[in-house]
Protein backbone atom coordinates (compact mmCIF):
# COMPACT_ATOMS: atom_id res chain seq x y z
CA UNK A 1 0.00 0.00 0.00
CA UNK A 2 1.42 3.36 -0.93
CA UNK A 3 1.32 6.55 1.13
CA UNK A 4 -1.70 7.93 -0.78
CA UNK A 5 -3.69 4.79 0.02
CA UNK A 6 -2.75 4.99 3.69
CA UNK A 7 -3.68 8.67 3.83
CA UNK A 8 -7.00 8.00 2.09
CA UNK A 9 -7.79 5.19 4.52
CA UNK A 10 -6.91 7.42 7.47
CA UNK A 11 -9.13 10.24 6.16
CA UNK A 12 -12.03 7.83 5.58
CA UNK A 13 -11.70 6.43 9.10
CA UNK A 14 -11.55 9.93 10.58
CA UNK A 15 -14.68 10.92 8.67
CA UNK A 16 -16.48 7.78 9.82
CA UNK A 17 -15.54 8.45 13.45
CA UNK A 18 -16.66 12.06 13.19
CA UNK A 19 -19.93 10.99 11.61
CA UNK A 20 -20.57 8.43 14.34
CA UNK A 21 -19.77 10.97 17.05
CA UNK A 22 -22.17 13.50 15.52
CA UNK A 23 -24.91 10.89 15.18
CA UNK A 24 -24.42 9.84 18.77
CA UNK A 25 -24.58 13.43 20.00
CA UNK A 26 -27.71 14.16 17.96
CA UNK A 27 -29.35 11.00 19.32
CA UNK A 28 -28.54 12.10 22.88
CA UNK A 29 -30.06 15.52 22.17
CA UNK A 30 -33.18 13.90 20.73
CA UNK A 31 -33.56 11.64 23.75
CA UNK A 32 -33.18 14.64 26.08
CA UNK A 33 -35.83 16.58 24.17
CA UNK A 34 -38.18 13.60 24.36
CA UNK A 35 -37.55 13.29 28.10
CA UNK A 36 -38.28 17.00 28.57
CA UNK A 37 -41.52 16.64 26.63
CA UNK A 38 -42.59 13.66 28.72
CA UNK A 39 -41.79 15.55 31.93
CA UNK A 40 -43.83 18.52 30.70
CA UNK A 41 -46.80 16.30 29.85
CA UNK A 42 -46.59 14.54 33.22
CA UNK A 43 -46.52 17.86 35.03
CA UNK A 44 -49.54 19.04 33.05
CA UNK A 45 -51.44 15.84 33.84
CA UNK A 46 -50.63 16.18 37.55
CA UNK A 47 -51.77 19.80 37.55
CA UNK A 48 -54.98 18.83 35.79
CA UNK A 49 -55.67 16.08 38.32
CA UNK A 50 -55.00 18.46 41.19
CA UNK A 51 -57.32 21.06 39.70
CA UNK A 52 -60.07 18.51 39.18
CA UNK A 53 -59.65 16.94 42.61
CA UNK A 54 -59.95 20.12 44.68
CA UNK A 55 -61.80 23.13 43.31
CA UNK A 56 -60.77 26.58 44.40
CA UNK A 57 -62.07 27.71 47.81
CA UNK A 58 -65.69 28.80 47.60
CA UNK A 59 -66.33 27.14 44.26
CA UNK A 60 -68.34 24.00 43.57
CA UNK A 61 -68.27 22.19 46.89
CA UNK A 62 -71.75 23.09 48.06
CA UNK A 63 -74.83 24.29 46.22
CA UNK A 64 -77.50 26.30 48.03
CA UNK A 65 -80.86 25.11 46.68
CA UNK A 66 -83.06 26.72 49.34
CA UNK A 67 -85.53 29.33 48.24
Amino acid sequence: MDSVGIASTFVAQSQAQTSQALQSEMLKMSVQQDANLVALLQEGAENLQAAQAAPAPGLGTQVDVTV
